[in-house]
């Protein structure tokens, strides 16, 4: 239930022609230390390049929050994203809820995050396409800290069994 589908090291490592080649539509994504920082509003502008290069090419890009609306429609106000708050990742319902609400075939979607115990298993357990992605910032935020330290030896354990699941360049650099 923990382990990714792919690991890369940001979220911009997404390319249109990668995200078509596994038919992927839509892509649900973490916001904090995911898109941004999770202690900040500011953005790189290569993520706003890459935002409408989804868009651009009908790949919708949803976040998908346990904070509350509020404070990520103020940290994305400018961006071409949708916005599912209070998520309550890990558990898996209200993502459930709205590819059904949506009719949306969950294999065309990818869920993205940068946190196993909650985005990736939330994704898996919804049957998604799961990629984790390395922390924007090294800090967190006080509950997010221990989530980090039980993950880490999962995402250890894991890899000691799998040798293919370590750091990749693209989606579709899965040897």
């Amino acid at each position: 239930m923990f382990k990714p589908y792919i690991m890369l090291d940001k979220i911009t490592d997404l390319t249109v022609e990668d995200l078509q080649e596994l038919h992927i539509t839509k892509i649900m994504t973490d916001l904090d230390n995911t898109l941004l920082p999770w202690n900040s509003n500011e953005y790189d502008l290569s993520l706003r390049k890459w935002l409408n290069q989804m868009a651009q090419n009908n790949i919708e890009v949803m976040i998908v929050s346990n904070n509350s609306y509020e404070r990520v429609e103020k940290a994305v106000k400018d961006l071409p994203v949708s916005i599912v708050a209070r998520a309550v990742k890990p558990l898996p319902f209200v993502i459930m809820k709205h590819i059904k609400e949506e009719n949306i075939n969950p294999k065309n979607v990818l869920f993205v995050g940068d946190q196993v115990m909650t985005d990736v298993l939330a994704g898996n357990m919804a049957n998604l396409k799961t990629v984790l992605v390395k922390p924007l910032v090294e800090t967190d935020a006080k509950k997010t800290r221990i989530n980090r330290f039980f993950e880490r030896p999962i995402l250890k354990a894991m890899q000691k069994r799998d040798k293919n699941l370590y750091w990749k360049d693209s989606l579709n650099d899965r040897r």
